[in-house]
């Protein structure tokens, strides 16, 4: 006896299986299909018995009429709603891979295990695909703009050094001829006879020449390269960089410092980043803002609960005309002046970012420019000299 029912509980499981499967591979064009056969199949045979039996007892009128409509229609609603939402039950699989991939996990992919519809397996297998390709595409992407920054960072570095070999040059070797040629000048004017008055414009003249040359190298050796700043550090360099704003545009340039000392140095590569940037800033500000009044703050960041890492923020305001950002970059796409790019490139190669916004954009007449860059303070947090964030990689898994 117990040898028999175990046969038969064997060959009902068989066919369960075997109905399971079957079921399980049909497409979900014919799963609704055959749902919905059924539903109507059993809301007719349902229907017309319940009518008969009203109808036999004589109890068939509007109430009982609308009571089967009503009972006919929540019952088919009932299982159609079940039946759909068992049809779709694949598609919850996908939906939470999209999500994991609209979150910032690009490795999220459909395990075709828990999918036997053969349909929506053919769909979930074209997505894994698709998104194999666009994460492939990615680290191409990727890896381009990794090299594009090493090679951005090279020739920044290599133009700072070109530009610091040359200032030297002119400071030490031209400005040191000029002032021999000067003191020579003027001894010659001196030993050269009093009533020649040709002679002693002349030389007058040629040391005047030779003054205002060596003034004019000067001016250039600091332009491309202040030895204050290798010297004396960021802080002083960028003084005398609002010091030349303020003679050569005219302009009020107030500088304050929070959280700085006066002599405190930075990393190298900060200093130099931090005065090109405050350099290129002014230098628009001169040429196009027609501004009377710029603010540059140089601030020390604190790392606590809003902010993850020890950081500077330097920060420029005027209160010119502004400017179209996106007209810029167009423009410098285009060809034109590259001031924003080099801006934000020396930013992005020392770990940090640019926001450019109105600084006081309730004056549409003269909204100004609020330029705030903000840098990492500890060097280790990038690495300067390929100019990439060496701790992070081009792809996190999550």
């Amino acid at each position: 006896m117990a040898t028999r029912d175990t046969v038969d509980s064997k060959i009902k499981h068989t066919w369960r299986s075997r109905g399971f499967s079957f079921w399980a591979k049909l497409s979900l064009l014919k799963k609704i299909y055959a749902f919905h056969l059924v539903v109507i199949l059993g809301g007719a045979i349902i229907g017309s018995w319940l009518t008969a039996q009203i109808a036999e007892a004589g109890k068939f009128n509007i109430v009982t009429f609308s009571v089967i409509i009503s009972v006919a229609v929540i019952f088919s609603g009932t299982v159609n709603f079940v039946i759909l939402k068992l049809a779709f039950r694949p598609f919850e699989e996908l939906q939470k891979v999209i999500s994991k991939v609209h979150t910032g996990n690009p490795r999220a992919r459909a395990e075709l295990s828990k999918i036997t519809d053969p349909d929506v397996r053919q769909f979930t297998t074209a997505l894994n695909h698709m998104l194999n390709r666009l994460e492939d595409n990615a680290h191409v992407i990727q890896e381009d703009q990794r090299q594009l920054q090493v090679m951005t960072a090279r020739v920044i570095n290599a133009q700072e050094n070109e530009r610091k070999r040359i200032a030297r040059e002119l400071h030490d070797e031209a400005s040191q001829s000029l002032t021999a040629m000067i003191m020579g000048l003027e001894a010659a004017r001196r030993s050269a006879p009093a009533e020649d008055l040709a002679l002693q414009q002349s030389l007058a003249g040629l040391k005047e020449m030779a003054a205002t040359t060596l003034e004019e190298l000067r001016k250039l050796a600091l332009d491309l390269r202040p030895t204050m700043l290798d010297d004396l550090g960021l802080i002083p360099a960028v003084r005398w960089l609002n010091r030349t704003a303020r003679e050569r545009g005219n302009l009020t340039v107030n500088f304050a410092l929070a959280g700085f000392e006066e002599h405190e140095r930075l990393a190298p590569e900060l200093e130099t980043g931090l005065f090109r940037i405050t350099q290129e800033c002014l230098t628009n500000i001169l040429k196009h803002a027609n501004a009377s009044v710029v603010e540059v703050t140089l601030e020390k960041i604190v790392a606590d609960g809003l902010h993850p890492w020890a950081g500077v923020r330097l920060t420029i305001c005027d209160n010119g005309q502004g400017f179209d950002l996106a007209a810029a970059r167009a423009k410098a796409y285009q060809g034109g002046h590259l001031g924003l790019f080099d801006i934000e490139e020396r930013a992005t190669l020392l770990g940090g970012f640019v926001k450019i916004s109105p600084a006081n954009p309730l004056t549409p007449e003269n909204p100004g420019t609020r330029t705030v860059v903000t840098l990492p303070l500890q060097p280790n947090q990038a690495d300067f000299k390929s100019g990439l964030n060496t701790h992070r990689p081009p792809y996190t898994k999550h």
